[in-house]
């Protein structure tokens, strides 16, 4: 199991991509837990909204970063991919959104030993501005990096038209980007990742996966494997 401190490290090496910065400093006492403008959730406004604004509902254990480079280190948290915010867990186990810039989340998979990482705009040393103001997960990195956004929009059902009530949905997509020579470029199978990197071996690779797959296992391959040539 993935104790604290390698926890941490791991936090820190895995944002050592895509030309990001990983200057990470230590606070006395929680960070998250400092600061005075953040607001405390008093009511689910998505209560009665079919689907999630969250990325995962349940509470996460995680590494965040801020964009002072301070790590604040073993927090619960959520992210609202609806919002683009940061819910947390504070130390009365209020939730409150955090007000702060953040440049990226680490989160800790104990059961199987993995971390996800997300990273926001603000992660990147230069060409952060090309990148959208969301959360983005980072799926491979190196030379070129794949990061995946889950998109999620609050939609009316249009069959409610008309009615005294209206129902209302939130749409979940996954979009998919290469961030390469920093230029984000959506892309949405292997045969558009490898026009993207123009390379002769990445085109002999991918002719050999599923035409056009759009799948994120073959996506992730051929970055990879581009990024050891």
């Amino acid at each position: 199991m993935m104790n604290q401190k390698v926890f941490v490290a791991f936090a820190v090496i895995s944002l050592t991509l895509i030309g990001l910065d990983t200057r990470a400093q230590k606070s006395v006492g929680n960070p998250l837990f400092l600061h005075m403008h953040d607001n405390m959730v008093k009511v689910d406004k998505y209560a009665n909204v079919n689907g999630t604004p969250f990325l995962n509902d349940e509470w996460q254990m995680a590494a965040v970063m801020l964009a002072n480079d301070v790590l604040a280190e073993n927090v619960k948290v959520r992210i609202n991919l609806l919002e683009n915010t940061l819910h947390y867990l504070d130390e009365e186990g209020k939730e409150m959104v955090s007000t702060q810039p953040i440049k990226s989340v680490v989160f800790k998979n104990a059961a199987s030993d993995t971390s996800a990482v997300f990273v926001t705009r603000r992660f990147v040393k230069e060409g952060g501005e090309k990148l959208p103001d969301a959360w983005m997960q980072l799926l491979e990195k190196g030379k070129a990096s794949l990061l995946k956004m889950v998109h999620k929009e609050l939609k009316d059902d249009p069959k409610q038209y008309g009615s005294a009530t209206v129902t209302q949905s939130i749409v979940t997509d996954m979009r998919y980007y290469v961030w390469y020579q920093n230029e984000l470029t959506r892309v949405k199978n292997v045969t558009e990742i490898a026009d993207l990197l123009v390379n002769s071996k990445l085109y002999a690779r991918v002719d050999k996966m599923k035409k056009n797959s759009k799948s994120e296992e073959d996506m992730r391959s051929a970055i990879a494997y581009f990024n050891n040539l």
